[in-house]
This record gives structure tokens, C-alpha cells and sequence, in this order.
């Protein structure tokens, strides 16, 4: 009988035992079955047992075992977009919210100063958020996101071409629950953006990135300019059809 090699790797030194194996079976039209069968230990060997169906609740008793950070049941926020596992995704609308800039000597004189911070109006925004990814698209008007809304550059800088937030020294929030999400907002505008970090253009704006937030910053803007936001040619139901979830 063929046999396949596992190997597991245990946050801490303590051991796992094979406790049970689930066997899915699919059928030609799509349709699926599985079911949970118990392990036993006879002369030094694992035996699968007899198998019962795995019923809803057992499978979300199986997917809490193994994801135990992942979101429970609850309120929902309303500016909660989509969750699966411990990935979860929420809306900012357009809002005013403190932002601070700490850039090096050569583009002071562009920013208006090394060091600046105000409270300035922002764009709204969409925060992806799990145990690998923490990521932030802008959307253009005021009503809640759908699957077929448009995702722009977020136009902050330490914030990559693909949306992935460098984080630098600030620490990153645990867990991924909905009680955790203003946790998060905190740590993303309580960071220094220091400089651009996308390889194309960050926003559309007469004199770049930095005429932007020197504007903002000097108060000259009552709203974030959307036509300033740069669109990526693709919408959110697009971003989490693909292969990768983000």
C-alpha cells in the first residue's frame, strides 16, 4: 500500500498524537461528502476506524481547532466587508484622522518640513488583515464597498504597489477579530510615513505625492482629492476571486 511521509511543525516543544483522519469524497457533478473516523493504536500501528459524517457543526468545531485566532461569532461591525478563516477585510469611509510624516533632509523642502503631523481628510479605505498580510486599497465616494467596486492606490507612502503596508517599528496588532479592527486602524495612522514605496505613480496630483500631503497638511483641502487616487484595474470581488487571497 502506498504510504506518504508528513512533516508538522508545532509552535512549542509539545507532541502531537494522530488522534482521527477525515476522508472527502466528491462526485462527477461536484457534490461532496466527508467524514471523521477515529484513530487507534494496535500493535504499535495507526488503524483508521469506522467513519461518521462530518455534520456543519463539527466542521466548524475542526476549522476553530485549527485556526484558534480566527474569528468567532458575534456583532457584526458594520464597516465589516468579509471574513474566511482569520483573514478579514473592513471599510473606512471618508474621514478626517491624524496623520505624521517623518521624511529625510533631501525632501523636507518638498513635504514643508522633516517632521509634520495634522489632522487631515482622508480617502475611504479598505484594510486586508490576517496572520501573513496586512494590506490597505483606497475606493473612490462614500457608500459602502461591493464585490464590484473599483480599488485604487492607497496613496500613502511606506505602502507598496500591491497594497502590502510596511509596518516598520510599529507593532503589529493581534488577532483578527472584529473587536481588533480599531486596533489595527491605530497602528496604521499612528505610524510615520516616511517615503513612498510603490515603483509607479502613487497618486495623479500636480507635483506628486508629497504636493499632496503638503496641502493637506497645510489645511488647503476641505476633502481628499479622488481624482488624485491612481485606479489599479481591478475591483474587490476580482481580488478575492483569485487564486491568492490577498
Amino acid at each position: 500500500m502506498p504510504t506518504a511521509q508528513f512533516h508538522i511543525a508545532t509552535p512549542s516543544d509539545g507532541a502531537l498524537r494522530l488522534d482521527s483522519a477525515v476522508l472527502v469524497y466528491r462526485g462527477a457533478s461536484g457534490t461532496a461528502l466527508a467524514t471523521v473516523h477515529p484513530v487507534h493504536r494496535i500493535d504499535g500501528a495507526s488503524v483508521v476506524g469506522a467513519g461518521q459524517p462530518l455534520t456543519p457543526h463539527k466542521a466548524i468545531a475542526l476549522a476553530r481547532a485549527l485556526l484558534p485566532k480566527a474569528a468567532q461569532g458575534g456583532f457584526l461591525s458594520a464597516n465589516l466587508l468579509y471574513a474566511d478563516g482569520d483573514l478579514m477585510l473592513w471599510w473606512e469611509p471618508p474621514h478626517r484622522q491624524h496623520v505624521a510624516f517623518r521624511v529625510d533632509a533631501t525632501h523636507a523642502g518638498l513635504l514643508g518640513g522633516a517632521e509634520r503631523g495634522e489632522t487631515v481628510p482622508h480617502p475611504g479605505l479598505v484594510f486586508a488583515a490576517s496572520s501573513r498580510v496586512w494590506r490597505v486599497w483606497a475606493v473612490r465616494g462614500c457608500q459602502r464597498p461591493t464585490p464590484l467596486i473599483a480599488l485604487h492606490q492607497a496613496p500613502y507612502f511606506n505602502v507598496n504597489g500591491e497594497g502590502a503596508i510596511c509596518q516598520g517599528s510599529v507593532p503589529r496588532p493581534q488577532g483578527t477579530t472584529v473587536e481588533r479592527i480599531a486596533a489595527w486602524n491605530d497602528a496604521f495612522f499612528r505610524s510615520y510615513f516616511t517615503h513612498p514605496n510603490v515603483a509607479g505613480t502613487l497618486v495623479r496630483y500636480a507635483g506628486g505625492a508629497y504636493a499632496l500631503w503638503r496641502d493637506l497638511l497645510d489645511g488647503k483641502r476641505a476633502r481628499f482629492p479622488a481624482r488624485a487616487l491612481v485606479p489599479l484595474q481591478t475591483t474587490l470581488g476580482a481580488l478575492l476571486g483569485q487564486g491568492e487571497r490577498p
